[in-house]
């Protein structure tokens, strides 16, 4: 499979959810550079469902104003997404769904959290998930009801 089409599948489960109109987008309207991404979809495209066209097509403009080193990295990332086990690839898009259910104030709350935990040293986030670890069930959900009545997005349980 070409990389290109492999990174284009990866933007559908990564780009941001556009509501799509109930004719989709037609191949012709697609310019050069977008079909050239996504010319794996070529043959099949008008089989393809309106909003999946549409995050398709804006994928593929995304792709196309990469920087080579964040195209490497949209490639990486995705190899990485690949290599997961079915089960893990379902229980992250059940947590990203449940954090698209979120209000903004939340969705942000999570953001900051999330940034903050990145910057701290190496040795801290490790202290934390194995402390983490070491609760039993019923510790992690009065943390995690303490914390803000959702589990963090970041945890494996």
């Amino acid at each position: 499979m070409k990389v290109k089409t492999i990174l284009a599948i990866a933007m559908i489960l990564f780009a941001s959810l556009a509501v799509a109109d109930e004719a989709g987008v037609a191949w012709d309207t697609l310019s050069e550079e977008q079909q050239r991404v996504l010319s794996g979809f070529s043959d099949n495209w008008d089989n393809l469902a309106p909003e999946r066209q549409t995050r398709l097509s804006m994928g593929a403009d995304r792709w196309s104003r990469m920087t080579p080193e964040q195209r490497s990295g949209a490639q990486k990332r995705f190899k990485q997404w690949r290599d997961l086990p079915p089960e893990r690839r379902s229980q992250i898009r059940n947590r990203y769904e449940q954090y698209r259910g979120m209000s903004p104030a939340q969705q942000k709350h999570i953001r900051d959290n999330y940034r903050r935990y990145q910057r701290m040293p190496v040795e801290r986030r490790q202290q934390l998930r194995d402390r983490y670890r070491n609760l039993t069930p019923d510790q992690r959900k009065r943390l995690r009801d303490r914390v803000g009545d959702k589990p963090r997005m970041t945890t494996r349980d």
